[in-house]
């Protein structure tokens, strides 16, 4: 655990940034509306600090306020909601305002783990549409009882499927230790933010005491590495020392016992631990399919209507620095095909230059790296196509096209 900066209890005056930001360059920001923040300095409390060029996350303490109350709720297992609110910008800087929060209704989850599943997806945008129809889902909030706070590999692939924007953000909060943690995105990858802003809209002084930690996002973590986390602390807390005992004799004729045992326990993990893990990443993927088709419904899925041929990553419009290996993530996994083709060409011309080729269905995962490094800049295309042994496109698939960027 990394140490942190506490909480601001009055409010110290500090300007407004004026300098536009380096580091977001993501073409959906220009399309952001143009809003004059709140005073930072005189009508918010910083929770941590600040660094020079992220998204600064303004939250209401209404949203606090539900945050807090369904975090401790239940402090024996994960939970996790939706954040609601607007993002906007002034001066070159992006702000997120987070106005509400919504929790979320999941059967899948335990005190290593929560899952936004479809049906948790779709309940969250009926309370959304019903209870806040202005508002956006600008990003999602769950808690780490009494483990810290830091972004797992899960959560990494839960918001890199749903959370997609440059303004979306996910909060972490440990309502045991009293620690909380926003992550978001900076020259498109994962990092968690220093610090967040309370607006003083309902009362003047803050109403959360969250101790800010700015620590780590984990590319790779499973339950297990958790579950070894979690007992790392309790071990901090009570540590126990067994007394030494003998060391017995060997005996050469228990090894074969040995050996029978050795293999049994190598059964009962490849029943017991394999199968289970092969359902969690199958549960995953329809997790993250579900959730990233309700985030790309007016961008990727409208591009690319049949679920079955789908090019999640990149997004429609998006644009990316010439030299960028980029990585075509999404759907392939049609009853006919026998192969799958991912090709690119420059808008508006008419041949296709092919990048790569796969012949098994995948139902979430890589397609395919595109290296830009040879790429004039330009607007391009990127194609996903369904073919069958003729190397024939299937006509009982729709197109699927997605148009990017890319810029000197």
């Amino acid at each position: 655990m990394t140490s942190a900066s506490t909480s601001s209890k009055t409010a110290v005056s500090e300007p407004t940034p004026t300098e536009p930001s380096e580091t977001i360059t993501h073409p959906g920001i220009q399309q952001l509306p143009q809003k004059q923040p709140p005073d930072l300095g005189t009508q918010t409390v910083l929770h941590g600090n600040k660094v020079p060029g992220q998204v600064i996350v303004i939250t209401s303490q209404a949203a606090l306020a539900q945050i807090d109350a369904h975090s401790r709720s239940n402090l024996r297992t994960e939970l996790g909601g939706a954040l609601l609110g607007h993002a906007y910008r002034s001066n070159g800087q992006v702000y997120v305002s987070v106005d509400a929060a919504v929790p979320a209704i999941s059967a899948d989850h335990g005190p290593l783990h929560f899952t936004f599943n479809a049906d948790t997806w779709n309940q969250l945008r009926l309370d959304r549409e019903k209870n806040y129809p202005n508002l956006e889902i600008v990003g999602w909030f769950h808690t780490h009882p009494n483990l810290g706070v830091f972004y797992s590999g899960d959560d990494v692939v839960v918001h890199s499927a749903a959370f997609t924007l440059p303004w979306h953000v996910g909060l972490v909060v440990d309502p045991v230790r009293k620690e909380a943690c926003f992550f978001g995105w900076e020259n498109e990858e994962l990092i968690p933010f220093a610090g967040f802003y309370e607006l003083l809209d309902a009362q003047e002084t803050p109403y959360v005491n969250w101790r800010v930690v700015r620590t780590s996002v984990w590319k790779d973590a499973t339950e297990a590495e958790l579950a070894q986390k979690k007992g790392a602390a309790q071990t901090e807390q009570t540590t126990v020392y067994a007394p030494a005992t003998p060391k017995p004799s060997f005996n050469p004729g228990i090894g074969l016992i040995v050996g029978s045992i050795g293999l049994l326990l190598a059964l009962f993990m490849l029943v017991g631990w394999l199968i289970p893990l092969s359902q969690k990443v199958n549960r995953l993927e329809n997790v993250v399919l579900a959730m990233a088709n309700e985030a790309l419904a007016e961008t990727n899925a409208a591009a690319c209507p049949d679920p079955r041929l789908r090019i999640l990553n990149p997004i429609l419009g998006s644009g990316f620095r010439v030299g960028t290996e980029l990585e075509v993530m999404g759907t392939a996994s049609h009853p006919d095909a026998t192969r799958y083709q991912i090709e690119q060409r420059p808008l508006n011309s008419e041949t296709w230059q092919p990048i790569n080729t796969i012949r098994r269905s995948t139902k979430l995962g890589q397609l395919a790296t595109w290296d830009t490094s040879e790429t004039p800049p330009g607007v391009y295309e990127l194609r996903l196509t369904a073919v069958d042994r003729n190397n024939i496109r299937l006509t009982n698939t729709a197109r699927c096209d997605i148009a990017i960027e890319l810029v000197p």
